[in-house]
Protein backbone atom coordinates (compact mmCIF):
# COMPACT_ATOMS: atom_id res chain seq x y z
CA UNK A 1 0.00 0.00 0.00
CA UNK A 2 1.17 3.53 -0.78
CA UNK A 3 1.51 4.36 2.92
CA UNK A 4 3.94 7.27 2.89
CA UNK A 5 1.97 9.20 0.25
CA UNK A 6 -1.27 8.55 2.14
CA UNK A 7 0.30 9.86 5.35
CA UNK A 8 0.97 13.15 3.58
CA UNK A 9 -2.69 13.22 2.49
CA UNK A 10 -3.78 12.86 6.12
CA UNK A 11 -1.72 15.91 7.06
CA UNK A 12 -3.29 17.78 4.17
CA UNK A 13 -6.75 16.95 5.53
CA UNK A 14 -5.68 18.42 8.85
CA UNK A 15 -4.48 21.59 7.15
CA UNK A 16 -7.87 21.98 5.44
CA UNK A 17 -9.66 21.61 8.77
CA UNK A 18 -7.59 24.52 10.08
CA UNK A 19 -8.87 26.86 7.33
CA UNK A 20 -12.04 27.83 9.13
CA UNK A 21 -13.48 29.71 12.07
CA UNK A 22 -12.53 33.13 10.83
CA UNK A 23 -8.81 32.51 10.46
CA UNK A 24 -7.36 35.46 8.53
CA UNK A 25 -4.13 37.14 7.52
CA UNK A 26 -0.80 35.43 7.89
CA UNK A 27 -2.26 32.57 9.93
CA UNK A 28 -4.56 31.77 7.01
CA UNK A 29 -1.71 32.12 4.49
CA UNK A 30 0.46 29.64 6.43
CA UNK A 31 -2.34 27.07 6.41
CA UNK A 32 -3.04 27.59 2.70
CA UNK A 33 0.65 27.25 1.84
CA UNK A 34 0.92 24.13 3.99
CA UNK A 35 -2.13 22.51 2.40
CA UNK A 36 -1.00 23.21 -1.17
CA UNK A 37 2.60 22.15 -0.60
CA UNK A 38 1.42 18.98 1.13
CA UNK A 39 -0.78 18.17 -1.86
CA UNK A 40 2.16 18.29 -4.24
CA UNK A 41 4.39 16.50 -1.74
CA UNK A 42 2.18 13.41 -2.12
CA UNK A 43 3.67 12.85 -5.57
CA UNK A 44 7.23 13.44 -4.45
CA UNK A 45 6.89 11.04 -1.52
CA UNK A 46 5.30 8.48 -3.82
CA UNK A 47 8.27 8.74 -6.21
CA UNK A 48 10.96 8.74 -3.52
CA UNK A 49 9.58 6.54 -0.72
CA UNK A 50 6.66 4.36 -1.84
CA UNK A 51 8.52 3.48 -5.04
CA UNK A 52 10.76 1.31 -2.83
CA UNK A 53 7.93 -0.91 -1.53
CA UNK A 54 8.56 -3.53 -4.21
CA UNK A 55 9.50 -3.89 -7.88
CA UNK A 56 5.78 -4.09 -8.74
CA UNK A 57 5.16 -0.80 -6.95
CA UNK A 58 8.07 0.80 -8.74
CA UNK A 59 6.62 -0.22 -12.12
CA UNK A 60 3.08 0.86 -11.18
CA UNK A 61 4.22 4.25 -9.84
CA UNK A 62 6.40 4.96 -12.86
CA UNK A 63 3.62 3.91 -15.27
CA UNK A 64 1.06 6.10 -13.48
CA UNK A 65 3.41 9.10 -13.61
CA UNK A 66 4.11 8.51 -17.30
CA UNK A 67 0.37 8.37 -18.04
CA UNK A 68 -0.21 11.54 -16.02
CA UNK A 69 2.48 13.38 -17.97
CA UNK A 70 1.07 12.17 -21.30
CA UNK A 71 -2.43 13.40 -20.37
CA UNK A 72 -1.28 16.96 -19.62
CA UNK A 73 -3.09 19.41 -19.28
CA UNK A 74 -5.65 16.93 -17.93
CA UNK A 75 -6.55 16.29 -15.21
CA UNK A 76 -7.03 19.95 -14.48
CA UNK A 77 -7.05 19.42 -10.70
CA UNK A 78 -3.46 18.18 -10.85
CA UNK A 79 -1.86 20.34 -13.53
CA UNK A 80 -3.73 23.61 -13.01
CA UNK A 81 -4.16 23.45 -9.25
CA UNK A 82 -1.91 21.03 -7.36
CA UNK A 83 1.15 21.54 -9.54
CA UNK A 84 0.60 25.15 -10.64
CA UNK A 85 -0.38 26.58 -7.24
CA UNK A 86 2.55 24.84 -5.52
CA UNK A 87 4.87 26.21 -8.20
CA UNK A 88 3.56 29.75 -7.70
CA UNK A 89 4.01 29.48 -3.94
CA UNK A 90 7.44 27.88 -3.92
CA UNK A 91 9.02 29.91 -6.72
CA UNK A 92 7.28 33.28 -6.43
CA UNK A 93 5.45 33.21 -3.09
CA UNK A 94 2.24 34.12 -4.86
CA UNK A 95 -0.98 32.58 -3.65
CA UNK A 96 -4.01 32.17 -5.87
CA UNK A 97 -6.50 32.23 -3.03
CA UNK A 98 -7.59 34.64 -0.36
CA UNK A 99 -9.82 35.23 2.58
CA UNK A 100 -12.42 37.80 3.37
CA UNK A 101 -15.37 38.57 5.59
CA UNK A 102 -18.84 39.96 5.22
CA UNK A 103 -19.95 42.00 8.21
CA UNK A 104 -23.69 42.58 8.54
CA UNK A 105 -23.89 46.06 10.08
CA UNK A 106 -27.04 46.77 12.06
CA UNK A 107 -28.25 43.20 11.66
CA UNK A 108 -28.28 40.32 14.05
CA UNK A 109 -26.28 38.10 11.74
CA UNK A 110 -22.80 36.78 12.48
CA UNK A 111 -19.84 37.77 10.35
CA UNK A 112 -19.44 35.45 7.38
CA UNK A 113 -15.90 34.35 6.53
CA UNK A 114 -15.01 33.52 2.92
CA UNK A 115 -12.15 31.40 1.67
CA UNK A 116 -12.14 31.57 -2.12
CA UNK A 117 -9.74 30.63 -4.89
CA UNK A 118 -8.99 33.87 -6.75
CA UNK A 119 -7.18 32.75 -9.90
CA UNK A 120 -7.16 30.03 -12.52
CA UNK A 121 -9.85 27.58 -13.51
CA UNK A 122 -11.03 27.12 -9.92
CA UNK A 123 -11.56 30.85 -9.29
CA UNK A 124 -14.65 31.63 -7.25
CA UNK A 125 -14.80 28.25 -5.57
CA UNK A 126 -14.34 27.67 -1.87
CA UNK A 127 -10.70 26.77 -1.48
CA UNK A 128 -11.48 24.00 1.01
CA UNK A 129 -13.70 22.31 -1.58
CA UNK A 130 -10.92 22.52 -4.18
CA UNK A 131 -8.43 21.09 -1.69
CA UNK A 132 -10.84 18.23 -0.92
CA UNK A 133 -11.28 17.59 -4.64
CA UNK A 134 -7.50 17.41 -4.98
CA UNK A 135 -7.30 14.92 -2.10
CA UNK A 136 -10.02 12.78 -3.71
CA UNK A 137 -8.06 12.85 -6.98
CA UNK A 138 -4.88 11.73 -5.20
CA UNK A 139 -6.79 8.96 -3.41
CA UNK A 140 -8.07 7.59 -6.72
CA UNK A 141 -4.59 7.88 -8.22
CA UNK A 142 -3.05 6.00 -5.28
CA UNK A 143 -5.83 3.40 -5.34
CA UNK A 144 -5.01 2.74 -9.00
CA UNK A 145 -1.33 2.24 -8.18
CA UNK A 146 -2.17 -0.08 -5.27
CA UNK A 147 -4.50 -2.07 -7.50
CA UNK A 148 -1.83 -2.45 -10.20
CA UNK A 149 0.94 -3.37 -7.76
CA UNK A 150 -0.85 -5.93 -5.61
CA UNK A 151 -1.91 -9.41 -6.71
Amino acid sequence: MTRAAREVLEDCRGAIDEISGGIQGRAWRRRWVAAVVLLRTVGYVLAKIDVNISPKYKLAIEAAWSQLNQSKPKPQIFWEFIDAERHNIIHEYEVGAGQGATVHLGQNKPTEHHYLVNTGPFAGRDQRDVLREAIAWWEAYLDGIDHEATP
